[in-house]
């Protein structure tokens, strides 16, 4: 039986690429017809194990990228919160016990904890935080039993191991099988999705026709 294509979408809520990414993914899941995988891992963990470290340099710049990203696609975002970066495991448990019990629920989950995030310009630290951020999309008492149990740590662990095995050193890392291959091919950024299209042989969209009438 063929296979399709498939992506695998490795993120980490405090990544703001991986959120700019994530909305870039969405808008392209629905065109291409595509299934995407999101695995939530840590970043910090990754950047060490690569020795990858930001420029003092390079941050302002890339915070005026987001910027300008965000005037041109409409997707919301008004800098970072005061803490950052900071300690995301309890967002990124709480996403991974989503994916396990209500997948259907992961992508607005995903969606929230970003906006609190990078439109309210609040961490989406601690349990309350959580909450507060999936208030009347979850019962409360999901993002207690997600930071209590075993297999979420276990599963995010997992998944920051699989990133740094393909040597990978950022967010989101993103990983696209082709229809009946079995060795994928990794990209790594939110900008990467005309690279994805060609070798897809799907269609690419220029952000601002992506956009056009996108609900966000």
């Amino acid at each position: 039986m063929a296979s399709a294509p498939k992506i695998v979408f490795y993120f980490d809520n405090a990544s703001a690429f991986s959120y700019i990414g994530f909305e870039f993914m969405e808008q392209y899941k629905q065109l291409w017809d595509i299934q995407v995988d999101y695995r939530p891992f840590e970043l910090t963990k990754v950047m060490e194990k690569a020795q990858n470290s930001f420029s003092p340099y390079k941050l302002p710049y890339l915070f005026a990228d987001l910027r300008r990203t965000s005037q041109i696609t409409k997707i919301p975002f008004k800098g970072t919160p005061p803490k950052y970066p900071y300690d995301s495991s309890t967002a990124l448990r709480t996403l991974h016990y989503l994916k396990t019990n209500h997948p259907e629920l992961m992508s607005q989950a995903m969606r929230r904890l970003w906006r609190m995030e990078y439109v309210d310009r609040r961490a989406p630290e601690s349990v309350d935080d959580v909450k507060d951020a999936l208030k009347g999309l979850v019962d409360e008492d999901i993002v207690d039993k997600a930071v209590n149990l075993n297999d979420t740590l276990n599963a995010v662990n997992d998944n920051t191991r699989e990133v740094q095995k393909m040597r990978g050193f950022g967010a989101p890392t993103i990983l696209v099988f082709r229809a009946n291959e079995s060795k994928p091919q990794m990209f790594f950024g939110s900008d990467r999705f005309e690279h994805i299209a060609i070798y897809l042989d799907k269609e690419f969209y220029p952000m601002k026709q992506l956009f056009a009438n996108a609900k966000l």
